[in-house]
């Protein structure tokens, strides 16, 4: 009953940060953007305790650092700190992703994402200016935890995985539209995405904890 009543909780909060996004009313997106992700830290601690596991741990230490993420990314001039924040939190999901079946070695998948995350750079390159660096090791890291996460599926089929690849690549999608609107085009549409794809990925790894533990 806790996991429903947070759950619902998280799509309501998720729901008035956007519109309070949308509406660009920072006061208000400043309390519910950051609330969103507390809520499903809340949920990770919640799982823990009940279906404990070294990944659902892992899933709350990295899922503090998205909340710094979040809380720096409220005002774009501490967009590098943002991306610090958010940079170790993928590690810490990528090492959560490891300690179930162990470091994946499948090389296929991690040409194709590298191909894919070449080629969007590419179109990123020539606005990045003095962030390429940083956001080359960005799409490095972000790609090496989608590459493990579909490791876990070609280990175990298991529908918990299925979904975990999903929202791997939900990460992916926002930090893509979020590099997009921030470096090439902004438009208008690109906090609904980034912030949908975000909390839609986060909560995903979260519950993953919960089956994950009953293995």
């Amino acid at each position: 009953m806790t996991l429903i009543i947070l759950s619902i909780a998280i799509l309501i909060s998720a729901i008035i940060a956007i519109f309070y996004r949308q509406k660009q009313n920072n006061k208000m997106f400043s309390v519910f953007k950051p609330l969103t992700t507390i809520l499903i830290i809340a949920l990770a601690v919640v799982i823990h305790q009940e279906s404990a596991s070294t990944y659902s741990q892992l899933m709350i230490a990295s899922l503090f650092f998205a909340l710094i993420g979040d809380i720096f990314l409220i005002n774009k001039k501490y967009f590098l700190q943002g991306l610090t924040s958010f940079l170790i939190a993928h590690i810490g999901f990528t090492i959560g992703f490891t300690s179930v079946f162990g470091f994946s070695w499948e090389w296929l998948p991690l040409i194709f994402l590298l191909l894919v995350g070449g080629v969007y750079f590419n179109v990123l390159r020539k606005h990045l200016f003095k962030m390429t660096i940083p956001v080359i090791v960005y799409i490095v890291v972000i790609l090496i935890m989608n590459w493990q996460a579909i490791g876990l599926l070609l280990l175990d089929q298991s529908l918990v995985f299925m979904v975990l690849v999903l929202g791997s690549l939900s990460f992916t999608f926002s930090d893509a539209v979020l590099a997009y609107d921030m470096f090439k085009k902004p438009f208008r549409m690109a906090e609904i995405l980034i912030l949908s794809s975000y909390w839609m990925a986060i909560y995903i790894f979260t519950l993953a904890g919960w089956f994950i533990g009953l293995k």
